[in-house]
């Protein structure tokens, strides 16, 4: 059964329920906002003033304990002193530092409105807690481990309005969700009556910190199949690929200098449409706000659709869009993008096949194959070089191996590795494991017998010598090595 196993999922249910009875909005913002509260990952919802993304905020903070939850509201002149912690002046006249700290420094829930219009240091304390977890004021850290932030913003009024700033990338990055809240549609501003207000004050308290951190615990534990993982990694990495920059990395590039390289490269390529791309952290964002979705659907473990449900509010902020200037439905487009990396990665599955068969056992055919896909999903030259790196750190310990065994004169050893290598690395690795031996060697039943214990094909050459009358012959390489491995006699010793 959906849900079972899950002790505080009702009560989230019931939280969903609640907010719906006065925020009348878009089921997936609702959803959102629920996911996120879950899986303590930090949201922002953008939006212009009046479309109700605030008070979609309050009806939700309306059902958790006043004790657990601290409210800041921005404006230009909220600094650190403000929000976040301050001296103690009277102890301060004594010649004592005493630093008095605020609830919201404290608090497991905490709640920023209009955050652009935070002053410079409550903006530094912000980031901080979002990337440490805790503020630090005249030496002190504080801070409560687990918490969750959620918070607004009015990017529409940064232009004009005096009383906002614009807010830094790295800020942005530190909130593993954006959404933008557009205005209510007709169907929901038909529903308003002004009860709205008395209803979310009223609202029954739900979450205590018990209940909290139980439900953080919870979701905090839903698996992520190992094969979901991967495929969020390389979703991600295709969006940060560039061939021409260093490392690959496109965020080493300016917008103007990836527009440009993009403009003489392949316009089929999925990385030639992002302009900007994400941070490592949005695999990490990716990840949390699924297990919110999972949870709230009643999964234990999350599904792909998990992934592209987060994917547009994790990468609203961290991706720009080649043409993001002519993008009107960002979500949207978001969402195309994320369809059409996820059937990139399903076509080629058989590349990733490839490289795992590979590395079992080297074969010249699936090489060329694999080349092949490189040269039509530029991405999967990472995975070729995976590939080749790998076959490297495998020729580096066997080589280790054979001299080791070549000083000691183990040829059993040395044929053991010669195997190996034979088997598992590309020919122009192979050289090295290349016995420059060569031995005179009596032929007889009795030592063909033993030879064909071991190596059918030096048997039947063998073999056929013996048939032509022949009763000596000249072993070189790997077939001297196979007799020097037997400890079968030689004439005169091997050279």
């Amino acid at each position: 059964m959906a849900g079972q196993g899950f002790k505080y999922r009702d009560k989230l249910l019931a939280t969903k329920k609640l907010i719906s009875t006065v925020f009348y909005h878009d089921k997936e913002i609702i959803d959102l906002l629920m996911a996120s509260f879950a899986s303590r990952a930090h949201l922002c919802l953008l939006g212009a003033r009046g479309g109700g993304k605030t008070h979609g905020c309050e009806a939700l903070l309306a059902t958790i304990d006043d004790n657990i939850k601290a409210v800041a509201q921005g404006y230009l002149s909220a600094e650190m002193e403000e929000l976040f912690a301050r001296l103690n002046v009277a102890e301060l006249m004594r010649g004592r530092e005493e630093v008095i700290t605020t609830e919201l420094a404290t608090a497991r829930v905490k709640f920023f409105d209009e955050i652009q219009r935070l002053g410079p240091s409550a903006m530094c304390a912000l980031f901080r807690l979002l990337t440490k977890g805790t503020i630090i004021y005249m030496g002190k850290e504080v801070g409560a481990r687990p918490f969750w932030v959620l918070a607004t913003a009015n990017p529409t009024e940064q232009a004009n309005d005096m009383l906002n700033v614009a807010l830094p990338e790295p800020l942005w990055d530190r909130f593993e969700a954006v959404a933008w809240v557009p205005m209510p549609r007709l169907k929901y501003l038909l529903k308003i009556n002004g009860k709205e207000e008395l209803m979310k004050e009223n609202m029954p308290r739900i979450w205590g910190e018990e209940e909290l951190l139980g439900l953080w615990a919870e979701v905090e534990a839903i698996k992520v199949p190992e094969e979901v993982d991967r495929i969020a990694t390389i979703m991600v990495r295709i969006c940060q690929f560039c061939q021409y920059a260093e490392g690959y990395d496109g965020s080493s590039l300016t917008e103007a200098q990836k527009r440009e390289l993009c403009s003489r490269c392949n316009s089929s390529y999925i990385c030639s449409r992002i302009a900007r791309p994400p941070s490592v952290r949005a695999k990490r964002a990716l990840i949390r706000l699924a297990k919110g979705y999972a949870y709230l659907e009643g999964r234990h473990e999350v599904t792909l659709e998990d992934i592209k449900r987060a994917w547009p509010y994790v990468m609203r902020q961290r991706i720009t869009l080649m043409e993001e200037a002519e993008v009107a439905d960002k979500a949207k487009a978001l969402i195309k993008l994320c369809d059409d990396i996820l059937n990139e990665v399903k076509e080629a599955r058989e590349a990733l096949k490839l490289v795992e068969e590979l590395k079992k056992e080297y074969d010249d055919g699936k090489m060329a194959a694999l080349e092949r896909w490189v040269a039509s999903k530029v991405w999967l030259l990472e995975v070729k070089e995976e590939l080749d790196s790998y076959f490297k750190e495998l020729h580096d310990k066997l080589l280790l191996k054979w001299e080791e065994a070549e000083a000691k004169g183990d040829k059993a050893t040395m044929l053991k590795i010669q195997a190996v290598a034979s088997k598992k690395l590309p020919p122009e690795l192979r050289k090295d494991f290349e016995a420059d031996i060569e031995v005179e060697v009596e032929l007889s039943p009795q030592v063909l017998a033993k030879v064909a214990k071991t190596d059918r094909g030096l048997f039947k050459a063998l073999k056929a010598k013996m048939e032509a009358g022949e009763t000596v012959a000249k072993l070189r390489g790997r077939a001297a090595l196979i007799w020097l491995a037997l400890n079968l006699p030689v004439k005169g010793g091997e050279n």
